[in-house]
């Protein structure tokens, strides 16, 4: 004689009932037997779970059965913990809860205002008139000959009076001893340079700053190099932007380097592609000494609402303002 069952999922289990039950690790067993088998834990799930149900299959019928079968077979989600009376609510993970020593940032977004960025670059002309030489490691990457290429790391000595750079590559490996110097007004203007492992053996040489060779290593050239002409550079752009030639200015507080800095965003709409090289540029002002230490500027995408390019990225680590160098570095 066929007997209609009820087949009930539990989460130990399934039970069909009231024919058998089917137990996890044990085979089917007769109605007798089950009671014997189950385990207290399960009874106690069964007992728990199976009065929900009856009650639901007095109430409902149909669809509405199974839907409610449904809901309460789901494991139950435990309520949300609220934080106790005068106690801050917990923060997202990796994030500090706001002190008056470290407030919580205020919106980065600035519109077209340019006004901050104004009274940042300020700052930096101002500290400039107190530096009269600096050394760093200067991290340069650019994209040249149709790819971006490695980063290179650099060691930069950098003298205002007469402006003066002496550069020596650490990385990548094939430029490793690579060294360049160019001191204004001096050599006819031309730069003097030892190449890397083998050339260099032949020791220092004199190079047109206009020579094939720098163009196809460079998107600028050594008179280009260092801060002063960073800040001279955003100076005058920043000073001429118009509210039509912005699409977005956002600054924000960030960490470079290990120090405190604030980080500029602007960028251009598309409309004014002709009028600008690039789409974007990102400028990190350390708080401190208020001078840029590193710049990154962005190429325009090929279609709207693409990622633009990186075109070429500077950073200074390791910045020392004068901490005293000999002239006769630059003199090579």
């Amino acid at each position: 004689m066929r007997r209609a069952c009820w087949q009930i999922t539990l989460p130990h289990g399934r039970i069909d009932c009231p024919g058998g039950s089917i137990l996890p690790g044990h085979a089917r067993v007769s109605q007798g037997e089950a009671a014997m088998s189950i385990s207290p834990a399960l009874l106690a799930a069964f007992r728990r779970n199976f009065a929900p149900w009856a009650l639901a299959v007095l109430v409902h019928g149909g669809l509405g059965l199974f839907t409610t079968l449904m809901l309460l077979a789901a494991e139950p989600v435990p309520p949300a913990a609220t934080p106790a009376d005068g106690q801050p609510p917990a923060q997202p993970a990796g994030t500090e809860a706001p002190t008056p020593e470290k407030p919580a940032a205020a919106d980065p977004s600035h519109g077209k205002d340019m006004s901050e960025c104004m009274e940042i670059i300020k700052r930096a002309e101002q500290a400039l008139t107190k530096v009269d030489h600096y050394t760093c490691q200067f991290l340069k990457r650019e994209y040249l000959g149709g790819k971006l290429q490695p980063e290179q790391t650099i060691d930069m000595v950098v003298r205002h009076e007469p402006f003066s750079v002496c550069l020596k590559w650490q990385k990548p490996r094939s430029m490793a001893g690579q060294e360049g110097m160019w001191i204004e007004g001096k050599h006819n203007g031309r730069m003097r340079v030892k190449g890397a492992g083998l050339l260099g053996s032949v020791g220092f040489l004199s190079l047109d700053l206009k020579d094939k060779r720098v163009a196809s290593t460079s998107r600028h050239s050594i008179t280009e190099a260092g801060i002063a002409n960073i800040v001279k550079r955003l100076s005058k752009d920043w000073a001429g932007f118009e509210a039509h030639e912005l699409d977005r200015v956002l600054l924000e507080d960030v960490t470079f380097d290990k120090r405190a800095c604030r980080r500029v965003h602007i960028t251009h709409p598309r409309e004014e592609m002709k009028q600008f090289e690039f789409a974007k540029a990102v400028i990190t002002f350390d708080k401190e000494s208020h001078l840029p230490v590193a710049i990154e500027c962005y190429g325009w995408p090929e279609k709207a609402g693409e990622d633009p390019q990186l075109m070429e990225s500077y950073q200074y680590t390791g910045l020392k303002l004068n901490p005293g160098v000999d002239g006769a570095l630059f003199e090579r």
